[in-house]
C-alpha cells in the first residue's frame, strides 16, 4: 500500500479530487432494439440522375458515467464538446500537471472540457474518503481562482469551479471501463470528439506539446464543421455523408 502523498492534494492545472459512488457504466444497461434510421432523400442526386441518396444517421455513442468530486453524475464522453480526459495516478502526477498546464489555453471554451479520472485503488486514500474529498474541494477552490484568466481570454465569465470534473476510481471500475485494466505508473489519456467518440487514445502521454496540438487539431476541426455546416446537430462531429441507395436507372441501349 502506497503512502499518501501530501503533493497529491495539488496540482497545478490538474487537482485531483475524490468522489464517493459507484460507476455505472450505460453500455452496462440491457441492449434496447436499434432504432430505425431515418433517411433523407437527396435533391443532388434525384436532378443528377444517380438514383437516389440518402442521409444515415449514425448511432449515438454509449455514455460513461461517473460520479465525481461535487457529487455530480457526470458523463465522461459528453455530446457536443471536446474531451480530454486524463488518466492519472499517485505515480503520474508529476506529468499529469504537465499535461494539465498544456490544457490551459483551452480551459473556458465552450467547446471543451478536461475531465481527470484518478486511479486511488491502491491508495491511503481509500481509507479516509470523507477527509480526502473535503481536501480536494478545497483545492479545487483554489484552482478556479488560477484558471480564470483563462476563461476570460476565451471569452467565459463564469465560474471555472462549475466545471470542475475529477472523478475518484478508488476500485480501478472506471479506468477498466475505459479500457486501462492494468495498473501503471504513466500517464494515459483519451480524446474524445464531439459525438462522444474516441478520437485518440495514449497508454504512456509523454510529449506534452503533441497532446495540445492534437486537442486543438480537434478543436479546430469542430470549429470548421459547424461553420460549413452551421444546421449541424450538438452531438455530431462531422455533416451527414449522403450514400446511394438506389443504383442508376439502366438505358435501354445496354
Amino acid at each position: 500500500m502506497k503512502k499518501l502523498n501530501n503533493k497529491w492534494f495539488v496540482m497545478l492545472g490538474v487537482v485531483v479530487a475524490v468522489a464517493i459512488g459507484e460507476v455505472t457504466i450505460s453500455a452496462q444497461e440491457p441492449p434496447s432494439p436499434a432504432p430505425d434510421v431515418p433517411t433523407q432523400v437527396s435533391a443532388d442526386a434525384e436532378n443528377t440522375g444517380m438514383g437516389s441518396a440518402s442521409t444515415v444517421a449514425v448511432p449515438p455513442a454509449p455514455q460513461f458515467r461517473a460520479t465525481d468530486a461535487d457529487n455530480r453524475n457526470v458523463i465522461l464522453n459528453k455530446m457536443g464538446v471536446i474531451t480530454m480526459l486524463l488518466g492519472t495516478s499517485e505515480d503520474s502526477q508529476n506529468a499529469a500537471r504537465l499535461a494539465g498546464k498544456e490544457m490551459y489555453p483551452f480551459q473556458g471554451r465552450r467547446d471543451f472540457r478536461l475531465v481527470v479520472v484518478v486511479d486511488l485503488h491502491d491508495s491511503l486514500a481509500t481509507w479516509v474518503p470523507s477527509v480526502t474529498l473535503d481536501q480536494m474541494r478545497s483545492n479545487l477552490d483554489k484552482e478556479a481562482i488560477e484558471l480564470k484568466p483563462y476563461y476570460l481570454m476565451n471569452g467565459n465569465k463564469s465560474n471555472p469551479r462549475n466545471a470542475s470534473e475529477v472523478v475518484a476510481d478508488f476500485s480501478g471500475a472506471i479506468s477498466s471501463q475505459l479500457g486501462w485494466t492494468s495498473n501503471s505508473e504513466n500517464l494515459r489519456g483519451i480524446l474524445f470528439g464531439a459525438d462522444g467518440r474516441e478520437i485518440k487514445r495514449w497508454n504512456k502521454i509523454s510529449d506534452m506539446d503533441k497532446l495540445q496540438a492534437d486537442v486543438r487539431a480537434a478543436l479546430d476541426a469542430l470549429v470548421l464543421a459547424k461553420h460549413s455546416h452551421p444546421g449541424m446537430p450538438e452531438g455530431q462531429s462531422q455533416p451527414p455523408v449522403a450514400l446511394p441507395v438506389n443504383p442508376p436507372p439502366r438505358s435501354n441501349q445496354d
